[in-house]
């Protein structure tokens, strides 16, 4: 059946986004190789991070989308139970990962606690800045205008997160530091990714309100990176595809499916009355 003219509209957008998503990396690549300039806070790393947002601005104010499924709204009444798994679900799920990886011999833990709380506090704002680019983008715009046309949840939560990790792919090599071969590191990226898309995606359906996510993507960020990037964890080598408390670790994607299929299921019932 062929699509309601505001429903071809919306795909086409969501086309032209995706697209542009797709792109800007590699563009911002090609700028930094020109340049010679490849350390964070590059000129390519700025078109890779401001052109997604910057589309869906565009799409929502000059090609028809609207704002009024953007969840620029806090909506915290009521909905203290996600906000609190935004905050807490990435401390824990590093804390669990971490404790079993040193447990069972698959990664050394090291440093002072103090130490690795007053890094992940530093983090904090940088994150929060970089996370309302990121997160406007996918749970502010792709995943309510593909909801908005009735596809199946979990369906749309996949596609996002497909679109979405593939947009990470050009910049790797800054956030992830591993010898393994691409071929196998990024399809496992990939399958957390999309763990990752369910999760927000529902706590951002359970809201109603892109806040959460822009506040989890925030802390995991900040605790996450601060605790693989300066050291604190470290995967002994072959065992990163199983221990790394980030997205292409096997337990850490094991645990964020889970918790994201726990609220996908949750969900359904508060619907059902149950």
């Amino acid at each position: 059946m062929k699509p309601s003219g505001a429903e071809g509209r919306t795909l086409r957008n969501v086309a032209i986004f995706s697209a542009a998503a797709l792109s800007c990396g590699w563009l911002g690549r090609l700028v930094d190789l020109k340049a010679e300039s490849d350390a964070s806070g590059s000129l390519g790393q700025l078109i890779w991070i401001v052109v997604p947002l910057l589309t869906m601005t565009i799409l929502r104010t000059r090609a028809g989308d609207g704002w009024k499924d953007f969840g620029l709204r806090p909506r915290m009444k009521g909905n203290g139970f996600p906000y609190a798994v935004s905050l807490l679900f990435f401390p824990v799920l590093a804390a669990l990962v971490a404790g079993a990886g040193a447990l069972l011999g698959w990664a050394d833990v090291s440093g002072p606690a103090s130490s690795l709380i007053a890094g992940v506090f530093a983090a904090l704002l940088p994150q929060f800045v970089k996370n309302l680019f990121e997160e406007f983008a996918w749970r502010g715009y792709m995943a309510p205008r593909l909801l908005g046309l009735g596809y199946p949840r979990l369906a749309v939560h996949v596609a996002v997160g497909l679109v979405w990790g593939a947009w990470h792919i050009p910049y790797l090599h800054l956030f992830f530091d591993t010898g393994e071969s691409m071929a196998t590191f990024i399809p496992r990226m990939m399958i957390g990714v999309v763990a990752m898309a369910v999760l927000y995606g529902e706590i951002r359906l359970a809201t109603g309100s892109v806040w959460p996510a822009v506040l989890m993507h925030t802390v995991g960020n900040a605790v996450v990176n601060t605790l693989v990037l300066d050291r604190y964890f470290v995967a002994r080598e072959g065992d990163g595809w199983i221990a790394a408390p980030s997205p292409e670790g096997l337990l850490a994607i094991a645990l964020t499916g889970l918790a994201g299929l726990w609220m996908y299921k949750r969900a359904g019932v508060k619907r059902r009355g149950g």
